[in-house]
C-alpha cells in the first residue's frame, strides 16, 4: 500500500508539471511607449506649446496600451520641467521635476529610464526634440557651452538649452555620450527607432554612433522648420506596427510641408516668396543592423581614391549637395552624391548595395528652408541631383576646416565611424 501511495503521488506531481508547460507566460506590458524629449529651454519654447497641441489631438485615435509621454523643460515657464502622459488629448500622469538641464546626458538617461519603468511596453521610440547640428562638437565634454547664435563658431550635437528658464542658447550634448546615456536608460532593451525632429540630426556619422541603441534613426540632414513636423499625423505614424513603418514617418513629415509651403508662400521661403513651391525638405530612415556593412563597403570604396583624399585632398566637390553651412564652410555633404562624383561606376555600383540596405528609405528635396543666404543661393544648383543624391549625409575632410574650432578634420575622428574609416590614414 505505502508503495501504491508513492506511485499516486509521483504521477499527480507528473501531471502538474506538464500543465505547468503547457501554461505560456502571459506578456501584460502595453505595445508600445514613445518618449518625445522635448529640450525647448531656447528660442524653440514657443513652438513646443503649439506641438504639444498637436500631440494631444494625435493622441486621440491612440489605444490604451500605446503610451505618448512627454519630458517638457522649456524657457520661461513659471513651472519646473515636467513628464507626463498625452492620452485622450489630455496631459494625465503629470509629474514636476527639479530644474534640470535636458542638454544634460544624465539628465535624458533619467528620463528615459523613468519612461521605460513607469510604462513599460514590448517596443519603445524616442523622439528627439529641439535644437540639432549633426555630428558637430566643440570639445569632448558631455555638455558644451554654447557661443552666440551670430557666431561663426557653430551650435554642435542636440539641445542648446540655457539651463536658467532664459531662451538663450548655452549647453549642447555630443553624440556619443547620448548614445551612452540612451544605453544606459534603456538597460538591456533597444528602441525601435529614434526621431530627430531637429536639424542635421540625419548624418552617417549619428546614426552609426546610435546603432547600438536603436533599430532605426531618422531624421533630416538638413535644417528643419521651427515649428519641426505635423504631431497630429506623426503620432499615429510612431505607434504603427508594421515593418517599414518609417515611410508613414517620412511621407507624413515630407508632404505636410509641402502643403505648407504652398498654403503660406510669405511664411515659408529662402530668399523670395514662392522660392520652395513643390518642395519640401530631405529625410532618411537608417537601418542599424545594415551600417556596420555600409562603414566597412565605404572604408573599401575611400581606398580606391585614396589619392584624392591624401591631405590636402583633392575630392571633387562642385556641383555635389551639400546639407549644412556654418561660418561659411560647408559641411555635411550628400554621401552618395560625393562618392559618385569621385569613384570608378564599378566601385560604386558595389558600394551602392550596402548604402541601399542601411538607408533603407528616403525623400529627397532639392529645396529646404534655411537660416543661410549663401546655403539658399547654391540650391538653384541641386536640381540635377534627383537621382544622385539620398537625403543621407557624410563629413570629408578638407584644408579649409583648418580654422574651425575645433579643428573638424580631427574632431570627426572621434565618432565611431572613423574606427572604421581611419581618416587619421590620410594624414589628416
Amino acid at each position: 500500500m505505502k508503495n501504491l501511495l508513492i506511485a499516486i503521488c509521483l504521477l499527480a506531481g507528473l501531471t502538474s508539471c506538464h500543465h505547468d508547460d503547457d501554461d505560456e507566460p502571459v506578456d501584460n506590458r502595453d505595445r508600445r511607449t514613445v518618449l518625445v524629449y522635448i529640450a525647448a529651454e531656447n528660442n524653440l519654447s514657443t513652438y513646443a506649446n503649439s506641438d504639444l497641441d498637436e500631440m494631444k489631438e494625435g493622441s486621440k485615435k491612440l489605444a490604451d496600451d500605446q503610451n505618448l509621454i512627454v519630458y517638457v523643460d522649456e524657457a520661461g515657464s513659471l513651472t519646473t520641467p515636467y513628464i507626463a502622459r498625452v492620452k485622450g488629448g489630455e496631459l494625465v500622469d503629470t509629474v514636476y521635476m527639479k530644474e534640470k538641464l535636458a542638454a544634460d546626458p544624465t539628465t535624458l538617461q533619467y528620463i528615459i529610464q523613468y519612461t521605460r519603468e513607469k510604462y513599460p511596453a514590448k517596443s519603445y521610440g524616442l523622439m528627439l526634440w529641439g535644437h540639432a547640428s549633426g555630428w558637430l562638437v566643440s570639445n569632448k565634454d558631455s555638455i558644451s557651452p554654447s557661443y552666440s547664435r551670430d557666431s561663426n563658431i557653430p551650435q554642435k550635437a542636440y539641445g542648446g538649452s540655457s539651463g536658467d528658464n532664459s531662451s538663450t542658447t548655452r549647453y549642447w550634448m555630443n553624440i556619443a555620450p547620448m548614445a551612452k546615456a540612451i544605453a544606459n536608460g534603456m538597460g538591456n532593451t533597444t528602441l525601435k527607432f529614434i526621431f530627430g525632429d531637429c536639424c542635421n540630426f540625419g548624418c552617417t556619422e549619428v546614426a552609426y554612433e546610435l546603432r547600438s541603441v536603436a533599430e532605426y534613426v531618422i531624421g533630416s540632414p538638413a535644417e528643419i522648420p521651427d515649428s519641426g513636423g505635423l504631431y497630429e499625423l506623426l503620432v499615429g505614424d510612431m505607434f504603427l506596427e508594421s515593418d517599414n513603418f518609417y515611410q508613414n514617418i517620412i511621407d507624413d513629415y515630407y508632404d505636410s510641408y509641402i502643403d505648407l509651403i504652398k498654403e503660406y508662400p510669405n511664411v515659408y521661403f529662402n530668399i523670395t516668396p514662392g522660392d520652395l513651391e513643390g518642395y519640401s525638405l530631405p529625410l532618411a530612415a537608417y537601418k542599424c543592423s545594415e551600417l556596420d556593412n555600409l562603414a566597412t563597403a565605404t572604408n573599401r570604396l575611400l581606398g580606391t581614391i585614396a589619392d584624392k583624399l591624401n591631405n590636402p585632398s583633392t575630392l571633387n566637390l562642385e556641383g555635389t549637395v551639400f546639407y549644412g553651412m556654418t561660418g561659411g564652410n560647408r559641411y555635411s555633404y550628400d554621401i552618395k552624391s560625393v562618392l559618385k562624383k569621385n569613384t570608378a561606376a564599378g566601385d560604386f555600383e558595389a558600394w551602392l548595395t550596402a548604402l541601399n540596405r542601411a538607408v533603407i528609405y528616403y525623400r529627397w528635396s532639392s529645396k529646404w528652408l534655411t537660416s543661410t543666404r549663401a546655403l539658399a543661393n547654391q540650391m538653384k544648383n541641386n536640381d540635377n541631383c534627383d537621382d544622385d543624391c539620398v537625403s543621407a549625409s557624410m563629413f570629408f575632410p578638407s584644408d579649409a576646416y583648418k580654422n574651425t574650432n575645433p579643428n573638424w578634420n580631427s574632431a570627426i575622428q572621434q565618432f565611431q565611424w572613423n574606427d572604421v574609416i581611419h581618416w587619421e590614414q590620410y594624414g589628416w
